[in-house]
Parts: structure tokens; C-alpha cells; sequence
């Protein structure tokens, strides 16, 4: 079973719960839909959930974290276009990933506009999720120094 399953399997009971949101018509929240993997680190949108039921997916999410393969899972929270005044989402998930990180550690942090990433094993983890730089940037920025330096060093045939 791959993460994006497995997280489906502990969200079902916030999927009913987003069934009954007035606005489940129009923009419902399915976990068939709103949970993926992009090169094998989970995402789980929040987007079209409520507050209480997205904080509840942070929270189940977070608790069983350490069961992933990846060592980590992204939540995407949005900008906060639906909300009424200050981004809702964002704030309910830091909250949520906060009170995990300190019970049991970890990090967690953005990852872009509108994510935030849980960190339960660095090890396991994809570099898109903690932020490191890949091998092939390093080796991008090894190979620009050595060629830097050819040049510099006025070594033959380097110009």
C-alpha cells in the first residue's frame, strides 16, 4: 500500500464530516481527489475543508506520520481566498503540526506558497520535503566550480 492510501484510509472519517459542509456541492472534498503523491511524498489538500475538519486531518495525519514510507507528508493549505479575513488553513495546520513536533518531534516548516511539510524522518525523507538540495544540484554546482576554476587557473585548452 502506498502512502497516498494509506493517509486515505485514516482520513475516512473527515471525508464524511466534509460531506455535510454547506459547500460540499460545489467543492467537495473526497480524499480520492484531494490526496496524491508527487514523486512519492504525499500531499493531502486542504483545500474545500472547514476549519475543524481540516485541523482534525493535520492531527490523525501528523499522529501516524512515522507509519509513512517517506518519512514525511506535505499539506497544502492555500492562500486563504475563501477565508474571511486572515488565511484560516494555514494557521489551524501550524497549530496541529506544532502540538505533534513538540509530543513526539520532527519539524515542519513552508514549502512553497501555500504548503507546509511534515518532517517525521529526514532520512526517508525527499529533499522536497526538507528542503535539502538534491545530489544532481550538487553535482550541477561541483562540475560550475571545477570549470570555474580551469578558467581561472588559465589551465590549456580552456581557452
Amino acid at each position: 500500500m502506498d502512502d497516498a492510501a494509506r493517509i486515505a484510509g485514516w482520513l475516512v472519517d473527515v471525508e464524511q464530516t466534509a460531506r455535510q459542509q454547506r459547500w460540499d456541492a460545489e467543492r467537495p472534498w473526497r480524499t480520492a481527489t484531494h490526496i496524491w503523491l508527487e514523486d512519492l511524498l504525499p500531499v493531502v489538500d486542504l483545500h474545500d475543508l472547514g476549519a475543524r475538519p481540516a485541523r482534525r486531518a493535520a492531527e490523525v495525519v501528523a499522529a501516524r506520520a512515522a507509519e509513512l514510507e517517506a518519512g514525511a507528508v506535505v499539506f497544502v493549505t492555500g492562500r486563504g481566498r475563501h477565508s474571511a479575513g486572515q488565511p484560516v488553513l494555514g494557521e489551524v495546520v501550524q497549530a496541529a503540526l506544532a502540538a505533534r513536533v513538540a509530543a513526539d518531534g520532527g519539524s515542519f516548516g513552508p514549502r512553497g506558497a501555500g504548503r507546509i511539510a511534515l518532517v517525521v524522518d529526514p532520512e526517508r525523507a525527499p529533499a522536497a520535503a526538507t528542503g535539502r538540495l538534491s545530489l544532481g544540484v550538487w553535482l550541477l554546482v561541483f562540475s560550475f566550480a571545477v570549470a570555474a576554476l580551469w578558467v581561472c587557473l588559465g589551465m590549456p585548452g580552456a581557452r
